[in-house]
């Protein structure tokens, strides 16, 4: 690597000239997580620390920016963005350093290489991603080999590792392809899984669903965030429809129908089954979700398009 140059590109992050940036890295895209000596800072989080357009910093996590590094006083991106400029909910959204799913890793494979395959294992597929959308929070040691295995077994009652021999009494494209899940689809997942941090989420395949993954920063009343997971476990295979007007009303309806309600009021909903503890337990605020909740997941979804295709760059 060339000290000089990266030494360049430092500086211009520093300053905050993104179109020489930009430039730079245009020759030299391997820099794009160079770190400066002492401090560790990247471009992203210089980004972070400006305040950076949307624009630039889906540039950068497009290039590759790795979402997880941190500096030597241990801040990720998101840390720095939040520290200081901490009305900036869409770098606090964007630049996440949980990095990808395997169920959205899984749908961004699928929609960059579409498979064809038979009734069954489109189906075992389509179990996969649901069940896979939850599994941050399940056994966050495993690896995701170890995960997506345990998942194929529990929904197909067949080991991966097991060769593809359908069953005399069922037809062949009634039976699970084990020979292509080992050894076509697991490979391919597991190249993309070691990239997880430096893939942004996209529009293209992005579900309503990822627009939740994110908590919100607030609430309103303690069954708020129990409907919040419940929500974002039922979009979590929906895919984001293309106008602000159909997603807020999709989100509206849907909210409506897990409170068990006709329409929003300004009264409190209690809802039985998130009553876990507390003074205001089980009870939801619909005027905050029809006020707050809805209008950021709309704006979410804003913010990814923003990062997924927005090339203008905006002076400092």
């Amino acid at each position: 690597m060339d000290a000089a140059t990266a030494q360049q590109l430092m500086t211009h992050a520093y300053h905050g000239d993104w179109r020489a940036l930009f430039a730079l890295l245009a020759q030299h895209p391997t820099l794009v997580n160079h770190v400066s000596p002492g401090k560790g800072y990247s471009a992203l989080h210089q980004a972070a620390w400006h305040g950076a357009d949307l624009a630039v910093v889906g540039r950068l996590l497009r290039a590759g920016a790795d979402v997880s590094l941190k500096t030597s006083a241990q801040q990720t991106a998101c840390d720095i963005a939040q520290q200081r400029h901490p009305q900036r909910e869409d770098l606090r959204f964007v630049l996440d350093p949980a990095g990808r799913t395997l169920a959205q890793l899984m749908r961004k494979l699928v929609a960059d290489q579409p498979p064809t395959l038979t009734y069954p294992d489109m189906l075992l597929l389509d179990n996969l991603l649901m069940l896979l959308s939850e599994d941050e929070g399940v056994a966050p040691d495993a690896s995701a080999q170890a995960r997506f295995t345990a998942a194929f077994f529990a929904l197909s009652g067949r080991e991966l590792a097991a060769p593809s021999q359908p069953h005399p009494s069922i037809p062949p494209n009634w039976w699970v392809d084990t020979d292509y899940w080992r050894e076509r689809f697991l490979p391919a997942l597991l190249a993309l899984e070691q990239q997880k941090f430096t893939l942004p989420l996209t529009a293209s395949w992005a579900t309503v669903g990822d627009l939740l993954i994110v908590e919100n920063a607030g609430w309103g009343l303690r069954g708020d965030p129990w409907l919040w997971r419940e929500l974002r476990k039922a979009t979590a295979r929906l895919p984001l429809p293309p106008t602000r007007e159909e997603l807020s009303g999709q989100l509206q309806k849907l909210v409506l129908a897990l409170v068990g309600v006709a329409e929003f009021t300004d009264a409190y909903q209690h809802v039985p089954r998130f009553s876990r503890g507390g003074m205001s337990s089980g009870m939801v605020d619909l005027r905050f979700w029809q006020e707050k909740a809805i209008p950021l997941m709309v704006q979410r979804a804003e913010w990814l398009r923003a990062i997924s295709c927005g090339d203008a760059l905006k002076q400092p």
